[in-house]
């Protein structure tokens, strides 16, 4: 929870992609509180009482989970909030803003979107939103121990340089130091 609330603070990408894996150890652990409590929040920390905050914070994501039937796939409302806040920013940054350097960083990792969409068949997904899934899939392919192939891993450092730059800009946004000159 600590963690989440790090990330959500310092950088939005790295938050969302901690909870799409949050998530994720919730399925594999079968949604059992006790499992999670004693494989992965008793590793994260030693003292009681922040224990016991984060067994409630995964206590009520995993309500949110089972009342929205997420229990094969799907992300919580707190993440589709950020994913949705950032497309918002990221086409406003390709817009209404007209951020060169943003737009630059955004041509070089449009043909690796669309592969990536392609492959997944998932066209209804946002650019930002299959940046996201890409990086948490590299992280569980590394999990796994598997290879990643040299055009692959390019393809991710292009969603990691977005995202990065997105997060910088959403970080801006949020404390009000975001300045852009609008054009007519």
């Amino acid at each position: 929870m600590l963690i989440a609330l790090q990330k959500q603070k310092e950088n939005i990408a790295e938050y969302v992609i901690y909870m799409f894996q949050v998530e994720m150890i919730i399925r594999s652990l079968d949604f059992k509180i006790d499992d999670i409590f004693d494989h992965y929040i008793c590793q994260m920390t030693s003292i009681p009482e922040a224990r016991q905050d984060v067994k409630k914070w995964y206590e009520e994501i995993i309500a949110e989970m089972r009342e929205k039937k997420l229990e094969e796939k799907g992300h919580i409302g707190l993440v589709h909030e950020s994913m949705d806040e950032l497309t918002f920013l990221h086409n406003t940054l390709l817009t209404s803003l007209e951020d060169t350097e943003y737009q630059e960083v955004h041509t070089e990792a449009g043909p690796y979107i669309q592969e990536l969409r392609d492959r997944s068949q998932s066209n209804s997904l946002s650019d930002i939103e299959v940046c996201l899934t890409g990086i948490f899939g590299k992280l569980t392919l590394r999990m796994a121990k598997k290879e990643i192939s040299d055009e692959t891993e390019m393809a991710f450092e292009s969603f990691t340089k977005l995202l990065a730059m997105l997060s910088l800009r959403f970080k801006d946004f949020k404390t009000g130091n975001l300045k852009f000159q609008v054009n007519n």
